[in-house]
């Protein structure tokens, strides 16, 4: 308990004690099963996306997986086998089309029907519930922020990684008109992305483990994720472990996705704006 309070602040160990935390609903004390183990064998194979041989398994174990999500899986295992084996037969089948945000919202529909199917959608409601947002947490977001925006400047800086990729996806518009860009593209991959890992797979996780067990596991396959992303390379993988790490005790604190999303947005629109200033 001592390590989980330096982690995520006492007072959402308090609630947690008292059962008003709104995140810790989860029941902790569910079996590991092996629905449980066909979900983290899907989310390690998907880490192997850039490997061009390993992608025909993946997308074996993303088809089986995502089955098995609309057939036999139940609770809330069903949401989060049906994002992994979406990510994993999505990646893997078609990996030229793997572009966002297609890649994000067909593992999120692919939850939902798997949700509506196995009779467990309010698992899928309580994943997105917003939580707080008080002083405090505007607090940790800053500090987030600030934390965030210097990595990524000096993950550019340091590492000249090439950015014409990215900056080839930007269109030429006028600077307003990127502004509106900029925004909408900060929103969107933050509500979707923060919904995946922090809401559904870090939910899950704790089902059948500890929160900091459940934070560390949820920032892994994020960060594995981001490998071909921005940070990208295993400097970058290992960038946005950290910062999956720090969302999702964001999330856990304020018991939901919207501080988390707010910091989030923030991080994305330093993504945007380096990718046009670097580039």
């Amino acid at each position: 308990m001592l390590q989980l309070k330096a982690l995520v602040g006492a007072s959402a160990c308090d609630a947690e004690a008292d059962g008003t935390n709104p995140l810790r609903t989860v029941p902790n004390a569910r079996r590991f099963g092996w629905p449980d183990g066909a979900i983290m064998a899907a989310l390690v194979l998907f880490a192997c996306l850039p490997i061009a041989a390993a992608r025909p398994f993946m997308a074996a174990a993303g088809g089986v997986v995502l089955l098995l999500s609309l057939w036999r899986v139940r609770s809330l295992a069903a949401p989060a086998a049906a994002l992994a084996g979406g990510l994993c037969l999505y990646g893997g089948v078609v990996p030229q089309w793997f572009i966002w945000p297609i890649y994000l919202l067909i593992p999120v529909i692919a939850a939902m029907v798997a949700a509506g199917s196995a009779g467990s959608i309010s698992s899928v409601l309580a994943a997105a519930r917003l939580g707080r947002l008080g002083a405090a947490e505007a607090g940790l977001i800053l500090l987030i922020g600030i934390v965030s925006a210097g990595a990524l400047l000096g993950w550019v800086v340091v590492l000249e990684p090439d950015l014409a990729p990215f900056r080839a996806m930007i269109p030429g518009w006028s600077v307003p008109a990127l502004i509106g860009a900029g925004l909408t593209f900060s929103l969107v991959n933050a509500v979707l992305e923060e919904f995946i890992w922090r809401g559904v797979l870090q939910r899950w996780l704790m089902s059948i483990a500890s929160p900091a067990v459940a934070v560390a596991g949820q920032a892994l396959s994020f960060g594995a994720a981001h490998y071909l992303g921005f940070p990208g390379g295993f400097a970058g993988a290992a960038l946005a472990t950290t910062y999956g790490a720090m969302l999702g005790a964001l999330a856990l604190r304020s018991g939901g996705l919207l501080a988390p999303i707010v910091a989030h947005v923030a991080a994305d629109a330093v993504i945007f704006s380096l990718v046009i200033l670097y580039a």
